[in-house]
């Protein structure tokens, strides 16, 4: 998540990425859109590791807050770190003595990819997205030039949540190029871009201060528009199957459950968590009281089981959506205090 940004401009690229299945032309709500929600995901890997994923996963029992690790962005301290189910911190990015990996932060936004071995990580304030091997804690690859935004294939502005599709392609919204891109998971190679740079919301050609562009298992992608509170799905051909504007202030880093279901956090204060049809109807809310501050990502972790980064409360909270009830809350990794949470995600192992 980052701030609303106006303006900017990128290079034109193709605004398709790969041949769509044709699917029947259905409505839903005040837009007309051009293809089925897609069915339920078996509960197997890697479609399990995508954001909204774990939607597919079986209930997890009272008390338990959540299996496998959680990845948090924790800006303020100028890391990454996972932590485990009782709160021990298992692993961090980066080294004190990697001066390579010190070169990126802070963070926004870190998402493991879908082999579970590979971190993307993407950094605002030095215009850059860079891939972490998580055994060797170094930087794969780097793109951007660190502290010199810029546009086109070499150049981002304002870089946004590097999320890895199954197809190993990694998504990150360019908030002001207002454009969304796709790179290589292996080695950054930049290879297209939906948005031609003018700010406007006209999806698939334009849209305006996207700050997600979150791929779905059949090859979709959700944008997420700052400006006018949009939330799109586009298909691999560029046909846009359905757009709405999110019962949202400042939607942050929406993305697709595996039932066709939209989660977006809106980062106000108070702020508040919401699961969308894809007509824009509320289907959920969760808003601690009012207590949310800035709330920018949730990532699901069971059927009854989502994480939500309560930004400037400084706390990552495990809320159950069947009962709207906490069931956990993590302020530290191993004791050591979280500051500024921007970004969690979730690994079932």
């Amino acid at each position: 998540m980052a701030a609303a940004c106006a303006g900017g401009a990128g290079t034109a690229a193709p605004t398709g990425w790969t041949p769509a299945t044709p699917e029947p032309s259905v409505v839903a709500g005040p837009v007309t859109v051009n293809a089925s929600i897609p069915a339920p995901l078996p509960t197997i890997d890697p479609a399990t590791r995508l954001p909204g994923g774990a939607w597919s996963l079986p209930p997890l029992p009272a008390g338990v807050p959540f299996t496998g690790h959680l990845l948090v962005t924790d800006r303020g301290n100028l890391r990454l770190v996972e932590i485990d189910a009782e709160g021990n911190a298992t692993w961090s990015f980066p080294r004190p003595d990697d001066a390579e990996g010190h070169r990126y932060a802070a963070w926004d936004d870190a998402y493991y990819g879908v082999d579970g071995k590979t971190i993307f990580a993407n950094s605002d304030p030095t215009s850059t997205v860079i891939a972490i091997d998580m055994a060797t804690k170094s930087v794969k690859w780097h793109i951007g030039t660190p502290n010199k935004p810029g546009s086109g294939t070499n150049g981002f502005s304002g870089p946004d949540d590097s999320v890895q599709g199954l197809d190993g392609v990694v998504w990150f919204a360019d908030i002001k190029n207002c454009r969304a891109v796709r790179v290589s998971g292996d080695d950054g190679r930049f290879l297209s871009q939906i948005g031609d740079g003018k700010c406007a919301h006209k999806p698939p050609s334009r849209f305006s201060a996207p700050n997600g562009a979150f791929p779905t298992a059949n090859g979709d992608v959700v944008v997420t528009e700052i400006n006018g509170q949009w939330i799109d799905r586009v298909a691999p051909d560029g046909t846009v199957r359905w757009a709405f504007r999110s019962p949202t202030q400042y939607p942050s880093d929406a993305m697709a459950l595996s039932d066709g279901t939209v989660l977006v956090a809106d980062y106000v204060q108070p702020g508040q968590l919401l699961r969308l049809a894809p007509d824009g109807k509320v289907l959920w809310k969760f808003d601690d009281g009012g207590k949310l501050k800035s709330p920018s990502s949730a990532t699901v972790i069971a059927s009854n089981r989502i994480a939500l980064s309560d930004d400037f409360n400084d706390r990552i909270l495990i809320v159950d959506p069947t009962t709207s009830q906490v069931v956990r809350e993590y302020r530290t990794a191993s004791g050591s205090p979280f500051k500024w949470i921007d970004c969690v995600d979730y690994r079932p192992d």
